[in-house]
């Protein structure tokens, strides 16, 4: 069914939620893990930070992502779960599609919100991208603190009655 799963990562307890998915899907099917976290290009938005201190600053992004997916990576091989690394740089939506579509994955499994305040609110914007943009199967997965927070529309209705 499956040979290439995408996993894209932030580095949050809440997008490794989707982890948990991706090993019953893989281990059922025999799939490829593509474990993805992409690193924020430089861009010289510091100008007082010179093009030396930049590359250190990305060289060591890439060190941190590639040092975290070996984790998720080990932790996928204890149950006999093929992966692959892989740590782009650019922009996190634009690299999900680019990996999803140069390693033709058959399907994206994603949490629904990342590491930031703002997206654990909403639809996270990075998962709203690949969504919408991406004809390739996307499986979202919620994280248990969304579902454990969620409220009733009439509890919310009530409440503004009163």
């Amino acid at each position: 069914m499956f040979n290439k799963i995408l996993v894209p990562l932030d580095g949050s307890a809440l997008a490794e939620r989707a982890v948990d998915q991706v090993e019953k899907m893989a281990m059922g099917s025999g799939a490829e893990v593509l474990l993805l976290r992409a690193v924020p290009a430089p861009l010289g938005k510091a100008p007082e930070a010179g093009p030396m201190e930049e590359s250190k600053a990305f060289e060591d992004g890439v060190n941190r992502a590639t040092a975290y997916l070996e984790r998720i990576a080990t932790r996928l091989a204890a149950i006999a779960v093929t992966s692959r690394i892989l740590v782009p740089s650019g922009d996190p939506g634009a690299a999900i599609l680019a990996a999803a579509h140069k390693e033709d994955v058959d399907c994206v499994v994603m949490s629904t919100h990342g590491g930031t305040a703002l997206a654990r609110a909403l639809l996270g914007s990075t998962a709203e991208k690949v969504v919408y943009t991406t004809r390739r199967p996307v499986m979202l997965v919620k994280p248990e603190k969304i579902h454990a927070a969620r409220f009733e529309e009439g509890d919310i209705f009530a409440g503004v009655a009163r």
